[in-house]
């Protein structure tokens, strides 16, 4: 096993536990109602370090996947980092309770809300970028169309999840939550996919 597969799969590995975790703080917090509160709610409390422990799987992700994609030729590794290093802010600045007023906002939740959102609109941009700069050295067929497919996944989490967050300005019922939670599934899947593709034998031209 090369060092490049070791990586890729330690990427689909962080990025899987990250989504076990957010799925079994469901559990652990069941007070929480998911159709408003956001995944960032679960930070806070008794519990919060379990949810910190989640946001650095996924920073660990992004690295481990940087490292392993480091050698192709594409800004693709660089914005990886990126998205790493918003989603390791965002576990060590802890959201504000939804109840707090805006002039109220701590130096904490405002840190957590600027590397979240950045972190929100950098990764379909990112995931773009890696699909194209991977699918060149994609040398198995059924991988290059898995790449395709993969392409758009990123952006239609974060597409319908922007369109809740400007409905639910005008109405306040909108299941803000649950879009929220289908943009993290949507970005997981895209992690969890393009590393094993990446780490299937045969399936790149760098092996």
């Amino acid at each position: 096993m090369t060092s490049s597969h070791s990586l890729e799969l330690a990427a689909a590995g962080a990025a899987a536990l990250w989504l076990i975790v957010i799925l079994l703080l469901h559990f652990v917090r069941p007070e929480l109602d998911p159709r408003t509160r956001m995944i960032s709610d679960y930070a806070r409390g008794p519990h919060g370090w379990i949810m910190q422990f989640a946001f650095f799987c996924m920073a660990l992700s992004c690295g481990a996947l940087a490292a392993a994609l480091w050698a192709l030729p594409s800004p693709g590794s660089a914005l990886l980092i990126l998205c790493g290093v918003g989603f390791a802010a965002a576990g060590v600045f802890v959201t504000d309770p939804v109840s707090l007023t805006q002039k109220a906002q701590t130096r904490s939740g405002a840190l957590h809300v600027l590397f979240a959102f950045a972190v929100i609109v950098v990764f379909p941009i990112m995931a773009t970028v890696v699909d194209i700069g991977v699918a060149g050295k994609v040398t198995s067929i059924p991988a290059r169309h898995w790449m395709t497919a993969l392409s758009a996944l990123p952006w239609g989490g974060f597409l319908l999840f922007i369109c809740a967050a400007l409905i639910s300005g005008r109405r306040p019922r909108t299941p803000l939550g649950y879009f929220e939670r289908f943009l993290v599934l949507a970005y997981t899947l895209w992690l969890v996919a393009i590393a094993l593709v990446l780490a299937w034998p045969q399936s790149s031209s760098r092996r």
